[in-house]
């Protein structure tokens, strides 16, 4: 065998080795994502969130949805059952990795709303769903902006900053699965979210009762000192006829005792 020969074999060696790594690596990453959205609060928040939208009775059967960091894909099944068609975006390509491998007959691209501002080549859509996103941004306003260019209505939830002022309020988030990509991102007053999206969508709207989870705050006058404070808001192009909807901010609200 030529010198040449035993070189193309040790280098193809090598490359397979290579490979094999990256794909150990590629695998150990998507594991570890999914850890971080199946731990055991997160599936309880996960579910407290689809019962409370179930709950709301909107519009959204057989609709197209821009679903925005979309993790590892566990909330598009609520879309799906309805008939929807779902197109699932998520900055991180460990989780995108593991949501094809869960869900290969889902359309998943990848999408950074702190960078990727142009949404015209992947919509219309009718529905933007932004559960556990916008407070992983940098850039809030930005994205919004984007969304309110691609949907006519917006479904979002967040972690919020407890008080009547509008504020963005930038914090520095740490290197996890489902943390902000670029290690900041922000916990808005209700206040700065209702006057956001009324001006880019129109009307815009929180809910009566909360998700049955402790994260979401019930007493807005006088929050728990700790922890998250989260909250579930609708914003639409046309005005909503909704009895669990509400254009102005409750100082408390009740969570909903939701049972199967």
């Amino acid at each position: 065998m030529s010198r040449a020969a035993v070189a193309v074999g040790a280098l193809g060696t090598a490359l397979r080795r290579v490979g094999s790594r990256l794909e150990g690596w590629q695998q150990r990453a998507a594991s570890q994502s999914a850890a971080v959205f199946e731990s055991r609060d997160a599936l309880h928040l996960n579910r407290a969130r689809l019962d409370h939208l179930a709950s709301l009775d909107l519009d959204v059967d057989r609709k197209r949805v821009l679903e925005v960091g979309a993790g590892i894909g566990l909330l598009t099944g609520f879309f799906e059952a309805r008939g929807c068609r779902v197109l699932s975006t998520e900055p991180r390509a460990e989780n995108l990795a593991e949501m094809r491998r869960r869900f290969p007959h889902r359309d998943v691209r990848p999408l950074d709303l702190d960078r990727d501002r142009d949404l015209s080549g992947i919509g219309p859509f009718d529905i933007a769903f932004c559960y556990g996103t916008l407070y992983h941004l940098a850039k809030p306003r930005e994205a919004l902006e984007a969304l309110a260019s691609a949907a006519d209505l917006l479904l979002l939830e967040a972690c919020l900053t407890p008080g009547a002022h509008v504020d963005v309020h930038l914090v520095r988030e740490g290197p996890s699965h489902n943390q902000a990509i670029a290690g900041v991102g922000c916990r808005p007053t209700r206040a700065w979210v209702m006057e956001t999206l009324r001006a880019l969508w129109g009307h815009a709207y929180t809910t009566i009762d909360q998700p049955d989870h402790p994260d979401f705050e019930t007493d807005w006058l006088v929050p728990y000192k700790h922890g998250n404070h989260r909250a579930v808001f609708v914003a639409s192009r046309a005005p909503l006829s909704c009895p669990k909807l509400t254009e102005t901010l409750p100082d408390r609200q009740e969570r909903i005792e939701w049972t199967r």
